[in-house]
């Protein structure tokens, strides 16, 4: 069984005061930065727009794992996953940039009236 000594206390209250540290700037940039989308409603438009593309997208990620791609003729190689992956995305973005599922409206219309608060 090792033993902890004072210096690796020291050290690691420093890594946890460093690390508080680290997250609380996260948190001072996200709120900047969505300060300054909540008041721009192009960039708000443009925020939920690409929210709802990265949305669709995960959706189709999921909805792959499903099928079972050893049952085919052909083995996948990781260049056609990372193909697969990248077509995802870009249909992804054409669906959201094009009439989309509704859920940047949504949230556009949700964030914008909250601002008028």
């Amino acid at each position: 069984m090792n033993s902890i000594n004072a210096s690796d206390l020291i050290n690691l209250n420093l890594g946890n005061s460093l690390n508080i540290k680290s997250q609380n700037n996260k948190v001072d940039d996200f709120s900047s930065v969505f300060n300054k989308v909540i008041n721009d409603d192009n960039e708000l438009k443009k925020a939920c727009k690409e929210f709802e593309s990265y949305f669709i997208n995960l959706t189709f990620k999921e909805m792959r794992k499903t099928i079972n791609y050893s049952e085919g003729i052909i083995k996948r190689s990781s260049a056609e996953e990372i193909f697969q992956s990248m077509l995802d995305e870009e249909t992804a973005k054409n669906i959201s940039e094009s009439s989309g599922i509704g859920l940047a409206n949504m949230m556009y219309e949700q964030l914008s009236n909250n601002k008028s608060k």
